[in-house]
């Protein structure tokens, strides 16, 4: 493994991480970015190769120009809400296993790629606790990926590096609301309306003192 880090730059807009999908792209587009995709990979698990592919992927993508703003969107394919006794150990790696490896290689990139003073923004998919049921695969994705940015946000901060989180409901939550209701109109939201506005802020200098948050845009559904 060479890591050797970033090639001058640093590009001139903000540098998107993520899969080739609809909502990546959206992301990109409405920030102004550049995106890096990450390969379409496979896992299950008798067989690890995805794994190589993955990190040969990262040691390329280090590669890159730096970037002073850069977002972590992999967005995977949703798939339906299945109960937790019914999904099988190659559906676990499937599912969350390889789906938190890759979030583990891009932000891998991202740490590396961010020019100090920059600044991260992750988005990942996360029902709200009261959405979550049959969604036990994304929930583990999702608060990994908490715990990741926290971490990233501790040892990147002495650089003044600020990584943040934004998750949002928007294709993980079907079908009618249950009550209670959210506060707020809107829920689930969409990615153009709501975290892409978030994602803009987050990257801006107004949230120069905002660090290792996690930002739920789910119009209050959270802490209901």
């Amino acid at each position: 493994m060479h890591m050797t880090g970033p090639k001058a730059g640093p590009l001139t807009g903000p540098l998107v991480i993520g899969l080739d999908e609809a909502g990546v792209r959206s992301i990109a587009a409405g920030i102004g970015g550049h995106l890096l995709v990450q390969p379409a990979v496979n896992g299950h698990s008798t067989d690890w190769r995805w794994a190589d592919a993955l990190e040969t992927w990262r040691d390329d993508a280090i590669d890159g120009p730096s970037a002073a703003a850069i977002v972590v969107a992999l967005m995977p394919g949703v798939v339906d809400p299945t109960p937790h006794d019914q999904i099988d150990i190659d559906s676990w790696v499937a599912r969350c296993e390889l789906i938190l490896a890759r979030w583990i290689a891009a932000l891998g990139v991202a740490q590396r790629r961010c020019v100090d003073g920059g600044v991260i923004v992750a988005v990942v998919d996360r029902a709200a606790p009261l959405d979550c049921a049959g969604r036990s695969t994304e929930t583990a994705v999702s608060d990994a990926v908490e715990a990741l940015i926290r971490s990233l946000a501790r040892s990147e901060g002495p650089r003044g590096v600020r990584v943040n989180l934004v998750t949002t409901p928007s294709r993980v939550t079907t079908g009618p609301v249950v009550d209670p209701r959210p506060p707020l109109a809107g829920f689930p939201g969409s990615i153009d309306g709501d975290v892409i506005p978030t994602c803009r802020m987050l990257l801006s200098p107004d949230a120069t003192a905002l660090t290792g948050s996690i930002l739920h845009v789910d119009a209050g559904r959270s802490w209901r």
